[in-house]
């Protein structure tokens, strides 16, 4: 029995699926999508349209040209096989460490029944995600104390109010991550640049094509700073950590939430941290924060920079909000008279 008992209007359904109306309407005129009509002309979702939107947002996060999501649903065998495959190599890899983990606690256990309790560190080591931590002393503005991540998930995002240091704190963690790239749109000038700079194989430059035409089927526009981010994450495989200095310079609202339909699935493939700064709404919407995404947040005091959870009620969580501004305020405040 579908999991959709009814059918739902264009927004209730954009809203259950996580994609905008906009994208709803594009699968339709591919022809992926055909939604019936309401008496007053509404488009209507019926159970099995819901099922099917969710294989094309499925598909589509996973990296797919809406050709290529056609192709599949189709039936085609190589398209599918494609994805199935990329898929399995995921979940191996995923199965692998939780085999290594479950091992580890199960020696853990084994000694605890003989009556020796765990070394120095083999606790915390048995227990915690082995993502890569950083640990360093914070320079000014603050005062020499130690900041400590033990982890670092696919995606952090780093906010805070102006002066509080997120920049600087930005370049530490990029100093301090074994062969980090720092990836600067506002330095971005000329054409071509993002692939000198990241110094991206004909292949890699390929697949950024690939990830462009994506993201303007979503409604983005194709301009160097957009280019450079998907340059960057196409680099080196995904084998480098990535931090991104203000991810939404110069991107409208539409190229900034297709950006991050498209990060979300790179994240899947990717085997390095994304660390990226923002102050918009449509980059970080906490409410929207998966499992696999944490908020680092640089208070106006500069005491240490802590990570929020993204629910009301958390600690530093309304002072996070404070921060966030929609992509037309944050380009008004950009342009505001000295």
């Amino acid at each position: 029995m579908s999991k959709f008992a009814k059918s739902l209007l264009a927004s209730q359904a954009a809203c259950h699926l996580g994609v905008s109306v906009k994208a709803l309407r594009l699968y339709e005129q591919e022809g992926l999508l055909r939604p019936a009509r309401s008496e007053s002309g509404y488009r209507t979702y019926s159970p099995e349209d819901l099922l099917v939107a969710q294989d094309v947002v499925v598909l589509r996060r996973l990296g797919l040209s809406l050709v290529q999501v056609g192709q599949a649903l189709a039936g085609n065998a190589l398209a599918l096989d494609a994805v199935l495959a990329q898929r399995e190599l995921e979940l191996s890899a995923q199965f692998a460490e939780m085999h290594r983990a479950s091992a580890r606690l199960r020696e853990l256990r084994a000694e605890l029944a003989m009556g020796h309790a765990p070394k120095a560190g083999h606790l915390a080591d048995a227990l915690r995600s082995h993502a890569a931590g950083i640990s360093f002393r914070l320079p000014w503005p603050w005062g020499g104390e130690q900041f400590t991540l033990m982890e670092l998930l696919p995606l952090t995002y780093l906010v805070g109010p102006l002066g509080s240091g997120k920049t600087r704190l930005a370049l530490l963690i990029a100093e301090v991550l074994p062969n980090a790239q720092y990836v600067d749109s506002l330095r971005l000038t000329q054409p071509g640049q993002f692939e000198r700079g990241l110094q991206l194989t004909a292949e890699e430059v390929e697949q950024v094509q690939c990830g462009i035409d994506w993201l303007q089927q979503e409604g983005a526009t194709d301009i160097p700073a957009l280019r450079l981010i998907v340059g960057a994450l196409e680099a080196h495989g995904g084998q480098r950590p990535l931090v991104i200095d203000m991810i939404e310079e110069g991107l409208a609202r539409s190229s900034q939430e297709a950006l991050m339909g498209l990060l979300r699935g790179r994240l899947k493939m990717r085997s390095a941290p994304v660390i990226a700064m923002t102050r918009s709404s449509s980059i970080l919407d906490p409410s929207r924060v998966g499992p696999n995404e944490a908020i680092l947040f640089c208070p106006a005091n500069h005491s240490v920079p802590f990570v929020v959870p993204p629910f009301p009620g958390a600690a530093g969580f309304e002072a996070l909000c404070s921060c966030l501004a929609t992509p037309e305020v944050r380009a008004r405040l950009a342009h505001a008279p000295a």
